[in-house]
This record gives structure tokens, C-alpha cells and sequence, in this order.
């Protein structure tokens, strides 16, 4: 979905960097606050350019871009990035960060 009045020109890319609540495994909710959203680096792809040319950069794709590398915006209490395709640095899984297990038996000693 492109945002209203937001169109790319040549081989830009369009994110969306609107930070969103996360949860920790253990479940704790981090609100977006502490999470510091205005040096957020990663999003989502909303639109495309005419001129880009690599199909891994789709709209939908969730990127990672360098934090000096794009133009901010904000349209409609929604905050977006304008960034070269080339300033993508990688496409990125919903991937959830986990803390190692617990040791559920005591440690034996020598």
C-alpha cells in the first residue's frame, strides 16, 4: 500500500520505520520509547521506484538500511525513510532474538 502523496522517483525505495511495541521471550512488552526509534534502522518496503532493479526488494520486504543513508519523512502519524536501493544493506526474516535456556541441574564440581 503506498502512502498518500508519496510516490519514489529513479531507484529510490520507500520504508516504513514506524517502531512498533516488541515483546522479549521472557514476554516483556518494550514500548516504543525505549527502543529508540529515531535512530531505527530497519523497515519495511512500501514502495518502489521505476528504476529499481533488484527483485529481492520487493514491497513487503523488511530491510535493513544504514542509519545516515536515507531522508525522513512523516505522513499521516507514520514515519518513513526515502533511501537509495543501494543503501540497503540486507533483507532481513522475522527472526525473534532469544535469551539462552536456564540450567535446570546444578553444576558438579571435579
Amino acid at each position: 500500500m503506498k502512502p498518500p502523496g508519496i510516490h519514489p522517483l529513479t531507484n529510490h525505495l520507500l520504508l516504513d520505520v514506524t517502531p512498533q511495541e516488541q515483546t522479549t521471550a521472557a514476554g516483556i512488552v518494550l514500548p516504543t520509547a525505549v527502543q529508540g526509534a529515531s535512530t531505527r534502522m530497519e523497515g519495511v518496503v512500501v514502495a518502489r521506484g521505476p528504476d529499481c532493479k533488484c527483485a529481492a526488494l520487493d514491497c513487503g520486504t523488511q530491510v535493513y538500511v544504514g542509519r545516515y543513508a536515507s531522508g525522513e519523512l512523516m505522513r499521516e502519524g507514520r514515519n518513513y525513510r526515502l533511501a537509495l536501493e543501494t543503501e540497503i544493506i540486507t533483507t532481513l526474516d522475522n527472526v525473534s532474538i532469544s535469551l539462552p535456556e536456564t540450567r535446570t541441574t546444578p553444576l558438579t564440581t571435579l
